[in-house]
């Protein structure tokens, strides 16, 4: 940031000011300058690595919101879908779902829930798809046992 100075004043400065970068960039914009530091201070050389630094394995991060349904509040609508469909009757297909035909809204509020409904509902839908892809993989499955 300052070609015109010695890294050696800058570090001798850092150390002064208990390392406060605000406090070492003011003194010099402010035109007062930076000390010499004494024959005696030797600052810490970062030491060159012939290999690139290792890091360790980044093990997998864990998102803040499991799933969907817990992102998005939907545990009440989950449970009261699944007491809807019983196991054996197939839930109806999105486009199957006879949906009132909305204009779209001049209320911003009104707007955003109508699309907070919609990603709902695709949450939900894709959820029942899964169950029902999981349902008939496990009775693939049992048949060939």
């Amino acid at each position: 940031m300052f070609p015109q100075l010695n890294r050696r004043d800058i570090q001798w400065d850092l150390q002064r000011n208990g390392g406060s970068v605000q406090a070492t960039t003011e003194r010099v914009l402010g035109g007062r300058g930076l000390e010499r530091p004494p024959p005696s201070f030797q600052p810490v050389q970062p030491l060159p690595s012939s290999s690139p630094p290792t890091r360790p394995a980044p093990s997998a991060p864990k998102p803040s919101h499991p799933d969907l349904i817990t992102r998005y509040n939907l545990a009440s609508r989950v449970s009261s879908s699944a007491a809807f469909y019983a196991e054996d009757s197939e839930p109806p297909e999105p486009e199957e779902i006879a949906k009132p035909q909305v204009a779209w809204s001049q209320s911003k509020a009104e707007r955003q829930a109508l699309l907070q409904k919609r990603r709902e509902d695709m949450v939900l839908a894709a959820r029942r798809k899964m169950e029902q892809r999981e349902r008939e993989r496990a009775k693939g499955k049992g048949k060939e046992v």
